[in-house]
């Protein structure tokens, strides 16, 4: 600091107005020159770049060429006025292991981006779920993931807490399963059962036919069949089959007579009071 403020002292005691002026007027211009230059380079290499690679690392290179006329506009301006850059560079250094030892969080969420960017476990526009939180992929940066979530809030989510947990990419593959579990009472007609569901999966717009609607018997306990029943649907499609599938499902077994096992509960009362 007290570099830049010698460096400033010597320009204005030691330098008539007009050559300040003509300097101010050189930096000013040559300024402009390396802005326009980097954002014209950005530009026309990120045309290249987006039929060449994903859309997460052609933003992150136009970022790295952005931070790089920053850093050649910073050192230019100390360079015009004086400043001794090997010294400023010296106790910048200096800062560097200081603020280097205090970033260690950012530094791995850093290492954890470049991962990320690798493996590409998802990508911007997928649906994500990490822990108890799943939403919709906005950003993928260096140093964290953006997520809107369904209820339209904005999660951060730093790479290197990504990179510890156990991520689902529900979007990943174009389709999926529904599954679908439920008990009947133990003196419903079974077979009966198996052909509504197959039915109304058949039925169903959302349903798809390969991979095929899959009914089995979990288990048989307490007087009642554990039923599976799984169908598959494209990805999109999610809500609508759910909600559709099950409010058919209650209005057929309804229609044919099948109930669902209702919770049994024995209450058992004992009178423990002595006659006198």
């Amino acid at each position: 600091m007290q570099e830049i403020t010698n460096a400033l002292e010597e320009i204005i005691v030691n330098s008539n107005p007009m050559e300040i002026l003509s300097k101010i007027i050189g930096i000013v211009l040559t300024l402009l020159f390396i802005i326009v230059t980097f954002n014209l380079f950005q530009f026309f290499l990120g045309k290249f770049l987006g039929r060449k690679i994903t859309a997460e690392r052609t933003r992150l290179v136009k970022k790295g060429i952005r931070y790089t006329g920053f850093v050649l506009a910073f050192l230019f301006v100390f360079k015009s006025i004086g400043v001794d850059l090997s010294a400023l560079l010296g106790a910048a250094g200096i800062a560097g292991v200081i603020l280097g030892f205090a970033a260690q969080t950012s530094v791995s969420s850093l290492i954890s981006g470049f991962f990320l960017l690798s493996e590409k476990p998802f990508s911007v526009g997928d649906t994500i779920k990490l822990d108890d939180v799943s939403g919709v992929v906005i950003s993928v940066d260096l140093l964290s993931v953006k997520l809107r979530t369904y209820d339209n809030l904005f999660v951060r989510i730093p790479n290197e807490t990504i990179i510890k947990s156990n991520l689902t990419t529900v979007t990943r593959f174009p389709i999926r399963r529904l599954d679908l579990a439920f008990d009947i009472g133990c003196g419903e007609d079974l077979e009966q059962v198996q052909k509504i569901l197959l039915d109304l999966a058949a039925a169903n717009r959302y349903c798809l036919e390969n991979p095929a609607p899959f009914f089995g018997i979990d288990s048989f306990r307490d007087s009642r069949f554990s039923i599976v029943f799984n169908v598959w649907f494209e990805k999109d499609n999610f809500w609508n089959l759910k909600n559709s599938i099950i409010m058919e499902i209650k209005q057929s077994f309804k229609k044919a007579g099948i109930e669902f096992p209702r919770q049994k509960v024995d209450i058992i009362i004992s009178d423990d009071k002595k006659a006198d």
